[in-house]
């Protein structure tokens, strides 16, 4: 989210786009989230979900890198592009596993309050990366904010990266853990 709010500004108050255009230039990382969502079965059943995870977090960050490289050197739209894939295709990557590696240490019975839980603390995170993104991008729109922003945004991604390295290799299935408590 917080690479959507600096983007979307960036385009709209120093590039001067309008809201159609801004949201036509995030295209790219529609069909990135849209591809790998697509996969996510095949890529589920071929890797494991912390594995997917992290790739997710190093697709995403590389899509940042990307885009402060090209962005800075290159006037027209198309320069987003190539970063906005690479973040749509991470961010697609990383969204189904990491859901179904929370939901899956808890018993069916706890689902409902597990589910409203990571979802409330993913909108934390959102409105957090958000929130240090916009900060530091309104403090100085014309004074290479943008790419400080997507920067610190990039450093909060390694942080989640890190966080992924950290997550056990195998756990249990909530089946598994239902069954053994019976």
């Amino acid at each position: 989210m917080g690479v959507s709010f600096t983007i979307a500004a960036y385009l709209q108050v120093v590039r001067g786009y309008d809201a159609i255009q801004t949201g036509v230039i995030f295209t790219a990382a529609t069909l990135g989230i849209l591809t790998t969502s697509l996969a996510a079965e095949k890529l589920a059943r071929r890797h494991a979900q912390r594995t997917l995870v992290m790739a997710g977090f190093a697709v995403t960050i590389t899509g940042i890198a990307v885009l402060i490289t090209l962005v800075a050197g290159t006037p027209g739209p198309w320069a987003f592009a190539p970063g906005l894939l690479l973040i749509g295709l991470g961010l697609g990557v990383m969204l189904t596993p990491s859901v179904n590696m929370v939901q899956s240490c808890f018993p069916e019975s706890r689902q409902g309050e597990i589910s409203g839980l990571s979802r409330s603390v993913s909108n934390l995170g959102s409105s957090l990366g958000t929130a240090v993104a916009g900060t530091i991008l309104v403090a100085g729109l014309s004074t290479g904010a943008y790419a400080t922003a997507m920067a610190a945004l990039a450093v909060i991604g390694v942080g989640g990266l890190t966080a992924a390295a950290l997550l056990p290799r195998d756990r249990p299935s909530a089946a598994a853990r239902d069954g053994e408590g019976r």
